[in-house]
């Protein structure tokens, strides 16, 4: 039987508010299948499953599949070029990475061979060409919403890694503009934690949280703290936090993803 799936529908519906207004798309989402004897089965091709994916040129696409039998992802492009990924040095897992180089329909392909049978998870991680760098007239909660948006898939674009979840450290090596000082990201436990760093300016931390609580009062809790010069935002349909803090040597603002 052939399993197609239109991703298309999912990642729309997925973006929130904030990431449609500027275009910032990012997502992340995993595949569960299983090949069994009612799949399609060629004798050149072998027995497999199908997605397919409708993207842009320069957008970025980072998949990891893993299966109960040895995988072969065939990635097709809608001019019918391909390319094919197996497992490396024993290893079960398929890494594929692709800058997208033509706009269109893209079929993801997972076979097996005639008597491969069982589950396949192939993991998706998409990167729209617009949020793969700082817009140069950024301003404050532009910035925010391009961060915010890298949430959605625990920061991976920014940590240069795939899709496994994995606990570090990385420096964010994006061109910050001249918009922060520095920016990390901290992961730990299936929780990533981003810091960016900010010179003080006088009234700075104030025009900050001003701005904050017209962008984000709809859609986030607000709690601000002038005694302690805090101001923390609260997801109201999520678990990400954002907390904006001032302190001696600057300002520091930090997302949470969970």
């Amino acid at each position: 039987m052939f399993k197609q799936i239109i991703l298309f529908l999912i990642f729309g519906a997925s973006f929130n508010i904030i990431s449609q207004q500027n275009q910032f798309k990012t997502h992340k989402i995993i595949l569960k299948g299983e090949l069994t004897s009612e799949d399609i089965f060629e004798k050149d091709f072998g027995r497999f499953d199908a997605y397919e994916l409708p993207m842009e040129e320069g957008d970025i696409i980072k998949m990891r599949l893993t299966a109960s039998f040895f995988p072969l992802m065939i990635v097709t492009a809608p001019s019918n070029e391909y390319k094919m990924a197996f497992p490396q040095d024993n290893n079960p897992t398929v890494i594929y990475q692709q800058t997208i180089d033509e706009s269109g329909l893209w079929y993801i392909y997972i076979a097996g061979d005639s008597l491969d049978r069982g589950e396949h998870n192939l993991e998706i991680c998409y990167i729209s060409k617009d949020a793969q760098e700082i817009p140069p007239n950024a301003n404050f909660i532009t910035l925010m919403e391009f961060f915010l948006a890298h949430s959605k898939t625990d920061f991976l674009f920014l940590k240069g890694i795939d899709c496994e979840k994995i606990s570090g450290k990385w420096d964010v090596q994006l061109d910050s503009r001249g918009k922060y000082k520095s920016a990390t990201i901290v992961s730990k436990n299936d929780v990533s934690v981003l810091t960016i760093n900010f010179e003080s300016e006088e009234n700075l931390f104030e025009e900050m949280t001003s701005k904050l609580k017209k962008a984000f009062s709809k859609t986030w809790n607000i709690r601000v703290n002038d005694s302690e010069n805090i101001t923390e935002l609260f997801e109201i349909e999520g678990l990400r936090k954002m907390t904006l803090q001032k302190e001696p040597l600057g300002i520091k603002l930090i997302i949470s993803t969970k």
